[in-house]
């Protein structure tokens, strides 16, 4: 939990102007990231509407319509109010690190199984953020492992914690110098190998009837998968688009794929129910 900082009038009175809109930014991201808190929310609120009552007029200028905030306001017309100020006077808002690690592992049952865990081989991928992501899914499904290929980003990370929110700890990967070493390693202990990618001649993912688990590769966000890859592929899997654009981002299709191959979708007796 953020520290609340409850200013005292004859205190806030000598900020500059500069000074008292840095601290009711601080009190509106502390409420953003509490908001789920009844007792902080009326607290800080509280505090917020001092502040700006105090504050000078240039002050209440830039945060006009904030005064509007109340203790019995729903979360999220609370965020509607709050975001458009948070947007204009915190310069790493829109990158920052959002929380929703508080309720991880709610719906987490006790010996409950995805019915095919997949294995994911990610080859020459260039974006922690998108990797991140794939990891966030891997853990979703149960993934046994993710093969860091090529120039796939791999440790020590420097973005991928954005996406990954904590899953980068909780899925196995191991690093490999390249797809061709992961593919054998998976050939070996007897997992079929599907390439996801657009290709000329690729089978749609959705005809594709999971019946064990598989490894499946997802390739450079650019360039998808290199033609010596694919001929080392069991089978090439694509997933139909229907727009301009001819595929989706590596990370979105992969999560598709993902629920597809480890029969989450396809197995109507799956206990991931909601």
């Amino acid at each position: 939990m953020i520290k609340i900082h409850h200013y005292a009038q004859n205190k806030f009175n000598t900020f500059s102007e500069k000074q008292q809109l840095k601290a009711i930014i601080e009190q509106l991201t502390a409420l953003e990231a509490n908001l789920t808190d009844p007792q902080f929310r009326r607290q800080i609120i509280t505090s917020i509407l001092d502040c700006l009552k105090w504050s000078s007029a240039p002050v209440k200028e830039k945060l006009q319509g904030l005064e509007q905030i109340t203790e019995d306001a729903s979360t999220n017309e609370i965020l509607e109010l709050i975001t458009p100020f948070l947007r204009a006077f915190k310069p790493d808002y829109n990158a920052r690190v959002i929380d929703v690690i508080r309720y991880d592992g709610l719906k987490l049952k006790a010996g409950a199984k995805v019915p095919f865990p997949l294995t994911v081989i990610a080859d020459d991928l260039r974006s922690e953020y998108n990797l991140g992501s794939i990891f966030r899914t891997a853990e979703c499904v149960q993934a046994k492992q993710i093969y860091l290929c090529g120039i796939t980003p791999k440790p020590p990370f420097k973005n991928l914690a954005k996406s990954a929110l904590g899953t980068e700890e909780r899925v196995p990967y191991k690093t490999v110098a390249n797809a061709l070493e992961a593919i054998k390693e998976v050939k070996d202990k007897g997992f079929p190998v599907l390439a996801l990618e657009t290709v000329s001649g690729a089978r749609s993912i959705f005809d594709y009837q999971p019946k064990q688990s598989v490894a499946v590769i997802v390739g450079n966000e650019a360039l998808g998968i290199e033609e010596s890859v694919l001929r080392l592929a069991d089978e090439v899997l694509a997933i139909p688009v229907y727009g301009w654009k001819n595929s989706l981002n590596v990370s979105n299709a992969f999560t598709l794929a993902a629920y597809w191959l480890s029969g989450i979708i396809t197995d109507r007796n799956s206990i991931w129910q909601l």
